[in-house]
Order: C-alpha cells, then structure tokens, then sequence
C-alpha cells in the first residue's frame, strides 16, 4: 500500500511538472518577470542547500546530483507558473516581498509584514499542540524507511547533525510550500477558474496530494495522515490569505519544533 502510494504520488508530481513546464513555454513572455524571480528564488534555495552538501559527506553526492538538477528545475517551474497564475487573478503570490525585486509584478496589494507573521506562528502553534496531542494519545513509531534515513545522519558528530537538521527541515518547508501550495494549488485553480468561493477545491487537491507525499513516514500510518492533512488545509489557506511567504514561515517554524521535540522526547517518536 506505502509503496502503491508513493509511485502514484511520484506519478502525480511528474504530471504537474510537465503540465508546469507547458505552461511556462506556452506563455514564456507573459511570464517573463515571475521566471525571474524563480531564478533568485532558486538561487537562494543553492545557498541554503550548500552548507548541507558540505556537511553530508557521501550524501552530498546524491543530493547534488537529485536536489541541484531535477528538485531545483522543479522550483524553478512550480514558483514561476504559481506567481503567474497568482498575478493573473490579481493578487500577490509574495505580497511580502518589495515589488520590482527580480521583475515581479507588483500591482497586487501588499500586506504588512508583522500581522501576516503573527498569523503564520498563530497556525504554526497551533500545529505542534494538535501534533503533540494527536502523537501522546496513539504514540506512532518511526517506520523503518524513516529510522534508515535519519541513521545516515547519526553518523556525524552532534554540531554537524544538528546544522543538517535545522537547515535541511528549512529547506524542506521552502521547498514543499513552493511546489505544493504555490505551484499545484494555483494551477489547479486557474485550470478550472476557481479563484471565487470554490478556491477551497484547489486547497482540498494539494492537500491531498501533499498528504500523500508522506506515506510511509509513522507506524501506525494513519496517524501520520491525520497530522498532515489538517495542515495542508490550514497552509492553503494560509497561502490564500496571507501570501506564500507566510506558509513558509509556518512549515517551517513547525518543522524546527517538531526536529526539537522529537530529539529531545517530547513528542514519542
């Protein structure tokens, strides 16, 4: 069944980049300033990830070869068809962001940074107390995919383990927010027009499919589907709201206290 689930989330994931990479070409001039800012987006995104493959030894090897090639080509087309998208229906994937900067279009409203933050730890804190109840009631396990890859990173020191952890759990969260809740989320809801009151559909498919994208993580494997899926509604709507800049936040603030609860036993895996 995890196995049945990953190739169709792989399978899922595939189609997106090809129906993102038709977008991109079909409309290369319309999308000019978004592909921009993909690139500094994609920039930053190498910089975060160096330190990393510094630190990883014979992983950087792999991650090089995966994240600096294909995940990095996908940011590159999720980010710069999502603001697209964004912009066509007239608001700002990065209202945070000063407009002008890499040739984004700022015509959309901004939002003011301190309510959108306040809001972003507001969802963030709220999903770390639903994790630790749901996680002390039915107490899950890592599954043995999960403690093989987390024993590759027991290998190094404590300092170097920890760095991988805190920027890699960063990385992770720019990442999926870019792909899932900026990327699949928008495109979906241009593909069928639902940027009115059925934008909530497109909120529902990316949280399914990122949902998904965790299969396999937690014994038993139900448990970790209930803590996700809430989330990704939460996060799209997050997106929505508040911008894409404040999903990021959000992932990966609960990403960093999650990593800490889990090292330090307070949440029972």
């Amino acid at each position: 069944m995890v196995i049945a689930l990953s190739i169709v989330h792989g399978l899922v994931l595939f189609g997106f980049f090809i129906a993102m990479a038709v977008s991109w070409f079909g409309s290369s001039a319309d999308i000019k300033d978004c592909s921009r800012f993909a690139g500094i987006v994609v920039g930053a995104l190498v910089l975060a990830t160096l330190p990393i493959l510094v630190l990883s030894g014979a992983l950087a090897v792999v991650l090089a070869a995966f994240g600096l090639v294909i995940g990095l080509a996908r940011t590159f087309l999720f980010t710069a068809v999502g603001a697209s998208c964004c912009a066509g229906a007239g608001f700002a994937a990065f209202p945070l962001i000063k407009p002008g900067l890499g040739g984004l279009d700022g015509h959309a409203a901004r939002v003011p940074l301190g309510p959108t933050l306040v809001v972003a730890l507001v969802v963030a804190g709220a999903w770390c107390a639903y994790t630790f109840v749901l996680f002390s009631v039915f107490t899950p396990e890592l599954s043995d995919i999960a403690q093989r890859l987390i024993g590759e990173a027991e290998n190094l020191d404590g300092s170097e383990s920890a760095a991988i952890a805190a920027i890699g759990v960063c990385v992770i969260a720019f990442e999926e927010e870019l792909v899932y809740r900026l990327g699949i989320q928008n495109l979906v809801a241009r593909y069928f027009g639902w940027w009115d009151r059925r934008y909530w559909l497109a909120i529902l498919i990316s949280a399914t499919i990122w949902t998904i994208g965790h299969v396999g993580t937690l014994e038993p494997g139900w448990v970790k589907l209930a803590q996700i899926f809430p989330a990704g509604i939460a996060l799209g709507w997050l997106a929505r709201k508040h911008g894409i800049e404040a999903c990021i936040v959000a992932h990966a603030v609960f990403n960093i206290a999650a990593y800490w609860m889990g090292e330090n036993g307070v949440l029972p895996v």
